[in-house]
């Protein structure tokens, strides 16, 4: 294939083992929601087969999907419609509502299975989760009604880069419900939210995701890189157009060299006539709007033939600028890559 990811087993074992000893004896959930950020799945469950780690996803399908490939904890973070086959593959799940509590215990109750349920609490992101004390203690009390136990209560941080007080708020918050929770149960706390693994929060899990993928500090290291190749060559003439809606307009004869990948495999739109590559240790200008299979660059007096490899990402960080987004946006994108993923092991 002329596309390929290229996932360096090395880095993301640093980065695994680095965040581990930032946890010292607390546990580690990493997140490989879409497409292992963008990384591939099934390749980075395979390079993490021998860690001592937990895995967290957003819907039931990737669990699916995930448990072919593990028998690690999996928890789901997002919404569950097929309750019977999530705890019949001992799969882990969140809850939001009183409401769903009821529902997953009838269900449980009535097919003798045991939920392994981890309870939201909604201490600021205003997205999932119980937010009221009097909801939060009812949930418990339908719980103990049914002779079932919370394997988990969580919080998620949506501003820790950029409000300290809302962030303090959030754990204060945090810590009143945790309080609350039946010292029996022996309650997994944990939390989430770009950089919380930074930080000093009471909490016995972290669920990391960027931070696996080598981004939010300076010690890690990327995972993922991106190449392709030259498979087309063409001349452009004083005046011509390049690509889509006249993106580019030759001011003199131009050597234009076709890479093929394009929006549909992740490049994001937005970097056209924006973005550099190199080829043979030469940097190469994007010319044109980037097209859904394909984009051009200019090859200038540079001797490069059909056929040569193409480096096209080794850091999301500088494509996240360009584009005025995130990491997280650029390499969840690649998460529909066509093409081969390949794990290089040093």
């Amino acid at each position: 294939m002329f596309n390929k990811i290229i996932i360096s087993k090395t880095n993301l074992l640093h980065n695994v083992h680095y965040l581990q000893n930032l946890l010292e004896e607390k546990k580690l959930c990493v997140m490989v929601k879409a497409n292992a950020y963008g990384h591939g799945m099934k390749e980075i469950v395979q390079c993490l087969k021998q860690e001592d780690i937990a895995y967290g996803v957003s819907n039931e399908e990737e669990a699916f999907a995930l448990r072919e490939l593990s028998d690690k904890q999996i928890v789901v973070f997002g919404a569950i419609e097929n309750y019977q086959k999530i705890m019949s593959e001992n799969i882990e799940f969140a809850i939001f509502s009183l409401g769903e509590v009821k529902k997953v215990c009838k269900i449980a109750k009535k097919l003798d299975l045991k939920p392994k349920m981890h309870l939201c609490l909604n201490s600021g992101m205003n997205r999932y989760g119980v937010k009221e004390k009097g909801e939060f203690l009812k949930v418990i009390a339908v719980l103990k009604k049914y002779n079932f136990a919370l394997s988990g209560f969580y919080t998620h941080f949506s501003s820790l880069t950029t409000d300290e007080n809302y962030t303090e708020r959030q754990k204060r918050i945090f810590y009143e419900f945790c309080y609350m929770l039946p010292k029996e149960w022996n309650v997994t706390t944990h939390v989430g939210g770009g950089r919380s693994i930074f930080l000093e929060i009471d909490a016995q899990m972290f669920r990391s995701g960027i931070e696996v993928y080598g981004y939010g500090n300076q010690d890690l290291l990327p995972v993922m890189s991106v190449k392709s190749q030259i498979v087309d060559i063409t001349q452009a003439e004083e005046g011509e157009h390049i690509g889509y809606l006249c993106g580019y307009t030759a001011q003199q004869k131009m050597k234009i060299g076709v890479i093929p990948l394009g929006y549909a495999d992740g490049l994001p739109r937005k970097l056209s006539n924006k973005m550099m590559v190199t080829c043979k240790g030469k940097t190469l200008e994007n010319v044109g709007n980037i097209c859904m299979d394909c984009f051009m660059v200019n090859l200038g007096k540079n001797k490069i033939k059909v056929g040569y490899e193409v480096d096209i990402l080794n850091s999301a960080s500088l494509f996240a600028s360009l584009i005025e987004s995130t990491e997280y946006e650029v390499l969840t994108n690649f998460s529909r890559f066509r093409g081969e993923r390949i794990i290089l092991e040093n």
